[in-house]
């Protein structure tokens, strides 16, 4: 008699061959995952990165009395005069005058007011990316990287700064930041109609490389900033649909904006000009 073990039968070829495929179509998918997920990694440390950078210069916009009201430029922050921004690129945006709304100080000069390039770095550029020389021998350490007197960072992450008033004598203090930007293309005119924005781009760019989720954009108007949540092209590519950070469109009919290509982040903060004081020039 044959005991219950002698009738088992093994695993047949078409079973592993089964068995094979579907763990080939788990394996392609994981791997057709990998480049996205290491896409959506390095987004995730810019954006980190820009938000620490905004918080950071906002701080120090207050550190280095640029919210204390004094300087010729003051005297133009009002509801209907242009707003103050202090920009490496030095191309301000409609609406806006370079200047760092300071008459004394690291951050202005008598002449002008617009704020040296060296010292502008140190408010508006990330430390994150430090440049260093390679070493002169193959055991010695490397160093510092120094540009206009002051270490040298790679500019991969840098930043605007603009001050305007929001109306009864309050302020807004307002940072864009920038994630490899563009020095030949700072800002692209277009027109916004409720939710639908149209522009010509750069030869060397198309409309969606542009406007991108959380690109910034500049009413010329109001002076204000939008940053953009959403961004869907309509069928014929004529134009992008965009959802602002605010849920909702901006106010209905055409408005004139501004694009800040490469823009990844917006920080704003509503002050009140800081009074006085004997320490601050």
């Amino acid at each position: 008699m044959r005991s219950p073990s002698d009738s088992r039968r093994g695993i047949t070829v078409l079973e592993v061959l089964i068995a094979i495929g579907i763990l080939a179509i788990g394996l392609v998918s994981v791997a057709a995952i990998i480049p996205a997920a290491g896409s959506q990694g390095a987004r995730a440390v810019i954006l980190d990165r820009a938000a620490v950078h905004a918080a950071n210069v906002l701080a120090d916009a207050a550190t280095f009395g640029l919210l204390r009201q004094s300087g010729t430029t003051w005297a133009s922050l009002t509801a209907s005069g242009p707003a103050v921004v202090v920009d490496l690129m030095g191309a301000p945006l409609t609406n806006a005058s370079s200047g760092t709304a300071r008459n004394a100080g690291v951050f202005s000069t008598a002449s002008s007011g617009i704020a040296p390039i060296a010292t502008a770095r140190l408010l508006l550029e990330s430390r994150d990316d430090v440049v260093v020389t390679p070493a002169a021998a193959e055991d010695d350490p490397p160093t510092n990287f120094v540009a206009d007197g002051a270490r040298g960072y790679t500019g991969r992450i840098t930043s605007l700064l603009c001050l305007s008033e929001t109306g009864s004598g309050n302020y807004c203090a307002s940072v864009v930041v920038f994630h490899g930007r563009d020095p030949g293309t700072t800002a692209i005119t277009g027109t916004l109609t409720n939710s639908a924005l149209t522009f010509i781009p750069p030869a060397d760019r198309t409309a969606t490389d542009v406007v991108r989720p959380g690109v910034v954009l500049w009413e010329q108007s109001t002076r204000r900033f939008h940053q953009t949540m959403s961004v869907s092209p309509n069928a014929d590519g004529s134009a992008l649909f965009v959802t602002l950070g605010s849920g909702t469109a901006l106010a209905a009919g055409s408005s004139t904006v501004q694009i800040l290509p490469d823009s990844v982040g917006l920080a704003e903060r509503v002050f009140m000009p800081e009074t006085g004081g004997g320490f601050i020039p």
